[in-house]
């Protein structure tokens, strides 16, 4: 995985789609600041790779899901707001994380 081509990649996107193959190797290259269980949807993480900051989760249609972001508290509002989501999912409110915007 040629971490600084995806990062390139990622410029200017809101998200970027993965097949879920490809997270080892952006795990191995990257520094894993948070990560959480969601008990829903696999683990939740916050990345680090070189002055970038990455989140990443599973879709429920098993797509590895990254954004950038340029601050870590840029990427701890997105996984606050996301495991906020997951809670009230497992308390059975209908809710739906929106994983793509």
């Amino acid at each position: 995985m040629d971490m600084d081509q995806l990062i390139k990649d990622m410029q200017g996107k809101t998200v970027h789609i993965m097949s879920p193959k490809y997270l080892d190797a952006i795990l191995k290259s990257c520094e894993i600041l948070l990560e959480r269980d969601t008990l829903i949807s696999g683990f939740i993480r916050i990345l680090k790779y070189k002055d970038y900051f990455l989140t990443q989760e599973t879709s429920d249609k098993n797509e590895l899901i990254l954004r950038l972001y340029n601050s870590r508290e840029e990427a701890d509002a997105l996984v606050a707001d996301h495991l906020d989501t997951y809670d009230q999912m497992w308390d059975g409110c209908g809710c739906k994380v929106d994983y793509y915007s």
